[in-house]
């Protein structure tokens, strides 16, 4: 967990005030899937931005998010639930390398792979592979069928929505990482996706918002069902 600086901020005390030119907050845990995506973008586009911890299920989580989902944006007075309004809209908002193709075939291609990354990898993969007892048999065949249909989806760009990185790529780059801590022999022979993670693994996005792999106490479980 960590601010753009890389530091790594306490949670035992309220993060600092940040500056007008900082005043980005994302409320969520590094652990899910979805508050590490919003932290992606918040380094690829260059914004400063604090990190706050939230107690997934608490009062004041859903003072936050009436769903008790997570991230949270907050910039300044305006807050902002779910992850396609909070990328969207730091990608709008925001100077810095466009994460949005203005290319009407790559820019399909960037939603189609948000899509799949929330309507199927996180269902079968995030969700579907548990963290605190082995799989059954069932579940790793059914993470393996996703994962099976997305590589059967994977181009031979260098990114999933043509040469330059998008949001497609903030997406499911969280959701094969949590894949690896839990399963990581569900990838393999699936050399597409695997080049593509080799290739996502380098940036510093994707360096800095790692974590190391929790025993989370129930208190502190998250939105992804981690």
């Amino acid at each position: 967990m960590s601010d753009r600086s890389g530091k790594s901020p306490s949670f035992d005390t309220p993060p600092p005030a940040p500056e007008a030119s900082a005043a980005v907050r994302i409320h969520g845990h590094p652990v899910s899937t979805w508050t590490r995506t919003a932290c992606m973008t918040c380094f690829e586009k260059g914004i400063d931005y604090v990190l706050v911890p939230v107690a997934y299920g608490s009062p004041e989580h859903s003072a936050l998010h009436p769903f008790g989902r997570m991230p949270i944006l907050e910039v300044g007075d305006t807050r902002i639930i779910e992850t396609l309004a909070i990328t969207g809209y730091l990608d709008d908002a925001f100077p810095g390398p466009r994460l949005t193709p203005e290319d009407a075939v790559e820019r399909a291609n960037m939603r189609m792979w948000t899509a799949i990354c929330g309507d199927y990898l996180f269902r079968d993969v995030v969700r579907g592979i548990p963290r605190n007892r082995p799989a059954t048999d069932q579940e790793l065949t059914t993470a393996r069928t996703a994962l099976e249909r997305a590589e059967s989806l994977v181009p031979q760009s260098p990114y999933l929505a043509g040469g330059v990185l998008t949001l497609a790529d903030l997406y499911l780059a969280p959701q094969l990482f949590n894949c690896r801590e839990k399963a990581p022999e569900l990838l393999d022979g699936l050399s597409g996706l695997e080049a593509w993670a080799e290739r996502i693994d380098r940036r510093e996005s994707f360096q800095l918002t790692r974590y190391k792999a929790p025993g989370l106490p129930a208190a502190q479980k998250t939105g992804d069902s981690v």
